[in-house]
């Protein structure tokens, strides 16, 4: 009889074991997943959007006009803010595969404002694709986790195992509540599952950007007022 209980207790405790690891394995493995496409492609991303806001400060010059630009788009300081105007010198490596269209260098100037309005909103919407994909992503990770502890009560589990393994757990429990309850809240904490951060901790949720046709008159303000600040070495510089 003694060997019929020591047998089931153990397939309870076996059973138990890998319902809980095996969960746990695979929802390590999904965060793991998660957080490296967190890292990979909301960095891409981003650094293609740094490299357009960039590119604008230059064309603007002005950090008058920048910072209007960026008032305009709405995009948070976090990303407005961390830029300058590099030196004429390195403009090419920045403005690599762009050149303004048009006959004269004026309209070549503003097309290109256009071009790198546009790729900047293209990237814009690929990164906040990328964060709402995310953001599911990391909410279903955290529904499981939600779903598995409200289906299964991890204390009660483990309180159930120290029964199996104590004859006397009646008895040990009476004499030692205090001390049993404590240590099965640290144990409790340690197999807790954490989730993993949320999007927000690494990427910024940004607006989408107006359509260049609608954004025109406020760009070709802009223009106006960052043209004739160009001295012609500037431009010399530019992809016109």
């Amino acid at each position: 009889m003694v060997d019929i209980t020591k047998a089931l207790a153990y397939e309870i405790k076996q059973d138990i074991a890998n319902r809980y690891f095996g969960f746990r394995k695979r929802i390590e493995t999904e965060s793991n997943q998660y957080l490296e496409k967190l890292r990979s492609a909301g960095k891409e991303y981003a650094v293609a959007i740094k490299a357009d806001v960039q590119r604008m400060h230059c064309l603007l010059k002005k950090d008058e006009l920048f910072r209007s630009f960026i008032n305009f788009t709405g995009l948070p300081d976090a990303i407005g803010c961390h830029t300058n105007p590099q030196a004429p010198a390195q403009w090419k490596l920045l403005f690599t595969g762009l050149k303004g269209e048009g006959f004269t260098r004026r309209r070549r100037y503003r097309n290109l404002v256009y071009k790198v309005y546009r790729s900047l909103a293209g990237n814009i919407a690929a990164y906040q694709d990328v964060f709402i994909r995310l953001e599911e992503e990391h909410e279903d990770i955290c529904g499981e986790i939600d779903r598995f502890y409200r289906r299964n009560d991890l204390s009660g589990i483990l309180n159930f195992l120290r029964e199996i393994d104590n004859p006397d757990s009646l008895r040990s429990g009476i004499l030692h509540a205090d001390r049993a309850g404590f240590a099965g809240r640290n144990l409790d904490q340690e197999l807790r599952i954490i989730p993993p951060p949320s999007v927000g901790t690494s990427m910024h949720s940004l607006g989408q950007l107006s359509p260049l046709e609608e954004a025109k008159p406020t760009l070709d303000i802009l223009i106006d007022e960052a043209f004739p600040i160009l001295d012609h070495s500037d431009l010399e510089k530019l992809p016109l």
